[in-house]
């Protein structure tokens, strides 16, 4: 028999997908849809964290939210009609030296290393803080653990993902700045509480 956090959380996953769903087919970005079904899928979390504890309620709501976006791209895979593929495109060989686009391959490959590096470093940070400032608030060590193990890849494909497409350099350095020094502040924090 279901609990009722079981199906609240399995409801509220299933509508944080539809939320999410919908605004991913609009034509502009709507904030409102994003923050909503991210909001939804968060409830969800924390539904299921009443079921079986904060170490295993949260993996089990994970894997409910993983099968409902299965199942909505299974259900937009199955609406969607078949498309032709068109005649493969022939291109006209760039006039640029080999020694230019050498420079040019290499300083893509730089850049998406320098992105990784960045998100991965900052989400440490970020995680180190997540970690020190649950300990600091008496979060149980496994469950303390299991939340950080969640929110380091999460974190870390979030601003990889916010530093490849963020328009200016300055937005991306403000945002990678500010998570380290709230970070800092929580990391300096906890080593004064403790």
């Amino acid at each position: 028999m279901m609990q009722p956090w079981q199906m609240v959380g399995i409801a509220l996953a299933g509508a944080g997908i539809g939320v999410l769903y919908l605004a991913w087919r609009q034509k502009q970005r709507s904030w409102l849809h994003i923050s909503a079904g991210w909001g939804l899928l968060i409830g969800s979390q924390a539904a299921w964290a009443q079921t079986s504890g904060i170490d295993k309620g949260p993996a089990l709501g994970i894997v409910v939210a993983m099968l409902a976006a299965l199942a909505a791209l299974f259900a937009a895979a199955l609406r969607t009609p078949v498309k032709h593929r068109r005649a493969p495109r022939t291109r006209i060989a760039a006039s640029a030296s080999p020694a230019a686009i050498r420079h040019d391959g290499l300083a893509k490959v730089a850049t998406i290393l320098a992105i990784t590096l960045a998100g991965m470093v900052v989400s440490v940070a970020a995680c180190t803080a997540l970690f020190l400032g649950n300990r600091a608030l008496g979060l149980e060590h496994t469950a303390n653990l299991t939340l950080t193990m969640f929110a380091f890849p999460l974190l870390w494909a979030g601003l990889a993902t916010f530093i490849g497409y963020a328009d200016s350099l300055r937005g991306r350095a403000s945002l990678l700045f500010l998570v380290v020094a709230i970070s800092a502040i929580i990391i300096l924090g906890s080593g004064k509480a403790g």
